[in-house]
């Protein structure tokens, strides 16, 4: 069987075998790369944001304008000196790699101290993507000692400037459509400015699809799935003019609707479920992750207002929400699904302004991090007033659930099976507390020495933790320095002689700790001290204050060791029965003592071999919420800070070299939109959203209007749909974008109207069949003299190949499955992992999660057509389309039955015939089931993948 085009057809003198068909298959497919038209854009924000703030930070020292070492330079683009050093796309063959690596002996950068693994795999994810360097703009120096910026700042009126003469800056025009000559064709408005360009042009549109045709292009655009052969059938049956009307409507209407739309919303909010690499045995995944899923699939299912959208996604906890509202908090989903960055706040606020101010307002803000934007309007002080915004937040440890639980069994099940983990991990927790007490008060010491050598007349510097019996616990040793520094108590039986001796100064300590400790008859004070001390130390004279200290520690360590003696033999005892030794052991035990911990100190005390344990044993925890499926669904908010961060500019976008300070406020560029006031109400969020959300707002509409273009008809009116500043493509059909964006706000910024009128169009509705001269004359289809011919996204293929099979899991919202693992589940539902994203997927071009992505690459490679011929899912799902058509039928009847389950059409009589005669041919071999063979073509075929 081959595959051409939009048709199947077998080879009946070839005998069919899997490796016959994989040459075939592969013979038909063309290796081309897609292009993604945000890929410059995104190339470069990774730059700026990541790889120049690291070069400044941590190679411009020796390797800048004053010092060339190996002679390499990167206050630059390469130059032909240090490009034999970066093979750009080959991180394994670059000098540079290796150098940061440490993986030569002969060659380590920087020489004072290898880079974080995260530091490390951003210059080799770089590198490896071809060692992309911005021409054009400033150099990697930065600005001068005192500058706010590495240039001059863009003045008020250039800014204004490029308001009044960049397109996408510009108000939104109320355009009034033209009268076209052929105004039978262009009866809607959408048409009429198609079919101006098209006649300037010499062109005339498409004839219009045959209505087969159009339902299942209807069906996969609105709601994903494939039609039935008996719903074919009908739409083509109904003479009616309102059939395709009626038809749109259901398919609105559709609960399936919110899941198409929701995919296409979450590739822009990067969504996924894990945080992303972070070091150590800590919990990666965002166990509510899927709340903010389902918030998309409602919003868009309810027809949501876009502007309300918005304000939902960046400040819900910042509306007045009635109680029946409260589902609204998951919107906030949109700014902490992101990567975490390892924790560096700086990254996790710069991943926020990108994903807003892209997927709202089509703006690479984050450009202008560490210098103003290179090409758009946008000065640093922009970045860093937003930056304020999000800086003046946080995220709350206890997330609200989403309305009250039920009360049924799932439910009940996963309380108790939650109160069991937390009584492990608890267990684990009070078990690690007491071990640990137990090693401070054998210890006692080692922490009394460090604590001695930490005195502020100590002349000791950059002090490690660090004890005769190994390294110290960091957080308690402080503990013993802020415990010891507080002299208050005067009559203290063993903390009096501490203080006494603390004010020695170190030259003289010999003598005169000597001559204090000998006053005993003399010095009241010297009354007040357990003896113990005292004649352990007259017995053995220290000479230092750090040799009084261990003195002194192993006294009390001494006394620890009695009282442990004491309850092997008395497990009821209560104290030493030596009344000296008793004071000592008191002193370990009172309230205030270092070595006396609570669950919350024990926490802080941990080790990083016991934070790691204790992590995975929170991990417990959060793996039953992650995955009971009876566990309530919480909303990963933001909240407020209790106070607004006040921001500054980061210098060269290095947060310990401070600028001058910035107003928390929206984009200077966009400053009509809101008067440009500073935002006064908590962190700014609400202000922020509100002026994103305004109507006279000209990036917002715009930008939606053509998302939802893009993904009717491949392509955008611009096809930088997250760039519209000065590097992004104009659009082809200007007028008609902003025709478009007036009606759509005019309309109360429904999404569902404005598609009712794009499918409705006759621009929508023409064929997609291929036409020489138009081809000839924009061979790119721009003018849009036909509906483009597009192949389905992996979800959309993967849940039609378990429709046709009967297998497809239709629940609409809850957790999310692994489908690579061959869960029936709609492709949505896909499980995300920031760390580990599976294969198949990467495969098919889902995009990767760590950034916002408009467009989605478009390749046809070898493992796609692999997959479908050799994969065990889609044999099983072949296998299961072939036995939904057996029983007392005849192989003709059988034939049929599979392509109406596939196609959702009858075979061609060739095709039938074909058929027929490849299954008498092949039954005679003991190969693969003729009948799973011939289901399989026909999943795996053109038809199948492609939407005309």
């Amino acid at each position: 069987m081959l595959l051409l085009g939009s048709k199947t057809y077998l080879l009946l003198n070839q005998k069919w075998t899997p490796t016959l068909f994989s040459a075939i298959f592969l013979a038909c497919m063309v290796l081309v790369q897609g292009v993604n038209a945000d890929e410059q854009s995104d190339r470069e924000k990774f730059f700026e944001s990541k790889v120049r703030p690291l070069i400044v930070q941590k190679c411009l020292k020796c390797h800048g304008p004053d010092e060339q070492s190996g002679d390499v330079r990167f206050d630059r683009p390469p130059s032909s000196s240090s490009i034999q050093f970066i093979v750009a796309g080959n991180s394994e063959a670059s000098r540079l790699i290796k150098a940061v690596r440490y993986s030569d002996l002969s060659l380590q950068m920087p020489p004072d101290g290898k880079l974080a693994e995260e530091e490390i795999r951003t210059l080799t994810d770089w590198v490896q993507s071809g060692a992309y360097w911005p021409t054009g703009g400033p150099s990697t120096g930065g600005p001068g000692e005192g500058e706010s910026t590495s240039k001059a700042k863009p003045p008020a009126q250039q800014i204004d400037e490029m308001r009044v003469n960049h397109w996408s800056y510009r108000p939104i025009e109320s355009v009034v459509p033209i009268t076209v000559s052929d105004s039978k064709w262009s009866q809607h408005p959408i048409d009429r400015f198609i079919f101006e360009k098209l006649d300037q042009a010499g062109l005339h549109p498409s004839s219009a699809a045959d209505k087969r045709t159009l339902i299942q292009r209807a069906y996969f655009n609105l709601i994903g799935l494939p039609p039935t052969y008996d719903e074919v059938e009908a739409f083509v049956a109904d003479p009616s003019s309102e059939a395709f009307p009626r038809l749109v409507d259901r398919l609105l209407d559709s609960r399936h609707y919110g899941e198409r739309w929701a995919r296409h919303w979450l590739d822009i909010a990067r969504f996924a479920e894990t945080t992303g690499y972070f070091p150590g045995s800590a919990d990666t995944s965002y166990p509510y992750a899927y709340t903010y899923r389902d918030y998309v699939i409602n919003a868009f299912n309810d027809d949501k207002p876009f502007d309300r959208f918005i304000v939902e996604q960046i400040a819900a906890d910042q509306l007045d929400l009635k109680e029946k509202e409260k589902s609204a908090l998951a919107a906030l989903g949109f700014l902490t699904v992101g990567r975490r960055f390892m924790n560096r706040v700086q990254d996790i606020i710069d991943d926020r302004i990108d994903v807003v101010t892209r997927g709202f307002l089509g703006t690479t803000v984050t450009c202008a991090r560490c210098h103003d934007h290179k090409f758009d309007p946008i000065p640093t002080a922009d970045y860093y007033s937003l930056y304020g915004v999000f800086a003046s937040t946080s995220e709350p440890e206890e997330l609200p659930l989403l309305g009250d639980p039920k009360s049924n069994p799932k439910y009940e099940e996963f309380l108790a099976e939650q109160t069991a983990k937390e009584s492990e991990v608890a267990a684990w927790l009070e078990k690690k507390r007491k071990e640990t007490e137990h090693e401070l008060r054998n210890r006692v010491a080692d922490y009394l020495s460090y604590a001695a050598k930490s005195l502020p007349n100590s002349e000791q510097a950059d002090l490690q933790p660090l004890g005769e019996r190994g390294a110290l616990r960091r957080q308690v040793a402080s503990h013993w320095k802020n415990y010891l520094a507080d002299s208050s108590d005067t009559k203290h039986p063993v903390w009096t002689l501490w203080h006494q001796l603390a004010k020695i100064p170190p030259d003289q300590f010999e003598s005169t700790a000597n001559d204090l400790i000998g006053e005993i008859s003399t010095a009241n004070w010297l009354k007040e001290v357990n003896s113990l001390l005292v004649t352990s130390l007259r017995a053995d004279p220290p000479k230092s204050m750090e040799a009084a200290a261990k003195n002194i520690g192993k006294q009390l360590e001494a006394a620890y060791a009695s009282w442990m003696a004491a309850l092997i033999s008395d497990p009821a005892a209560t104290q030493l029965v030596d009344e000296k030794m008793e004071t000592l052991r008191a002193t370990l035990f009172a309230s205030d003592s270092p070595t006396v911990l609570d669950t919350e100190k024990m926490r802080r005390y941990l080790d990083q071999a016991e934070q790691n344990k204790y992590n995975q044993e929170l991990g417990k925890i959060k793996a039953v919420h992650a995955k009971h499926s009876g566990a309530p669904g919480r909303a990963m908010i933001l909240v407020d800070r209790d106070k607004p961060h006040d921001p500054h500019i980061f210098l060269r976008g290095q947060p310990g070299n401070l600028g001058g300070a910035v107003p928390r406020r929206f984009l200077q560029v966009l400053s009509h939109v809101d008067g440009g006031h500073p935002f006064t109400n908590g962190s700014g969020r609400l202000e922020l959203a509100q002026a994103i959300a305004n109507p006279k707002n000209p990036l917002t509409p715009r930008v939606l209007v053509n998302r939802i273009w893009q993904y009717h008809f491949g392509n955008g009116l611009v096809r930088t749909a997250s760039d519209f500043g000065t590097r992004g493509e104009k659009p082809s059909h200007p007028e008609l974008l902003d025709f478009l964006a007036a009606e759509f706000v005019a309309n109360g910024w429904s999404i569902k109207d404005l598609q009712r009128r794009i499918v409705l169009s006759a621009t929508w509705q023409q064929s997609s069949q291929f036409r020489e001269e138009p081809f000839r004359a924009d061979p790119e289809n721009r003018l849009l003299w036909s509906m483009p011919r597009r192949r389905l996204e992996f979800e959309p293929l993967r849940d039609r190949w378990l429709s046709a099979s009967g297998k497809l899991d239709l629940q609409i919202g809850g957790r999310s499955a692994k489908i690579h693992e061959e869960a029936p589940r709609r492709g949505l539902y896909a499980y995300m992992d920031r760390d580990d994203v599976p294969s198949l997927l990467a495969s098919f071009d889902v995009p990767s999660p760590d950034a916002s992505q408009s467009i989605r690459a478009k390749t046809t490679v070898p493992q796609q057509a692999l997959y479908m011929i050799n994969s065990k899912f889609l044999i099983e799902q072949a296998d299961a389309l072939a036995r939904l058509t057996t029983g007392s039928i005849s192989d003709s009847e059988r034939i049929v039955g599979i392509y109406r389950r596939a196609l959702a059409r009858d075979p061609v009589p060739e095709e039938l015939q074909l058929g027929l005669r490849f299954l008498k041919q092949e039954s005679k071999t003991e190969s693969i089931d003729p009948w799973v063979q011939l289901a399989q073509v026909l999943l795996a075929s053109n038809e199948f993948a492609f939407v005309d």
